[in-house]
């Protein structure tokens, strides 16, 4: 296979494993075996490395479509839970630490007041969630 090939094929992978990463495990597996399949055809036929990136990029809103029907009602479940409030509460005084950095000597920054009050209302929020869970349950 050529390098060009190889690349080509590397793209379509790469662009399979983020779509995908939303998805629950069945059909993750599922879709990227199909993926698997297809690249695993266009070595074989051979294919040329723009018409296997051209269907790549003809099926772009077609996995987007399949990604935010296997995924995003996981995703949005798992906001009843204290865990992404927990994961999200440290990036807000990080985000509030780089704005105020880059923006030495200018007025105030609303990046700088969210991340101030951001990290505290995640874990705000992640007390709610574990309550109402507990409550529920």
């Amino acid at each position: 296979m050529s390098p060009l090939a190889r690349r080509s094929s590397r793209i379509v992978w790469v662009w399979c494993v983020a779509y995908t990463a939303v998805a629950t495990v069945p059909a993750r597996e599922r879709r990227r075996g199909e993926i698997r399949s297809h690249l695993w055809e266009s070595e074989q036929l051979p294919l040329s490395p723009a018409a296997v990136v051209l269907a790549m990029a003809r099926g772009v809103l077609q996995d987007l479509g399949w990604a935010l029907a296997s995924g995003i009602p996981r995703l949005g479940r798992s906001f009843g839970t204290p865990t992404p409030y927990i994961v999200l509460a440290p990036l807000f005084p990080i985000e509030g630490w780089i704005v105020s950095a880059l923006t030495v000597g200018w007025t105030a920054h609303v990046g700088e007041f969210v991340g101030m009050t951001g990290g505290g209302a995640m874990l705000a929020l992640a007390g709610v969630a574990w309550l109402v869970r507990r409550l529920r349950g």
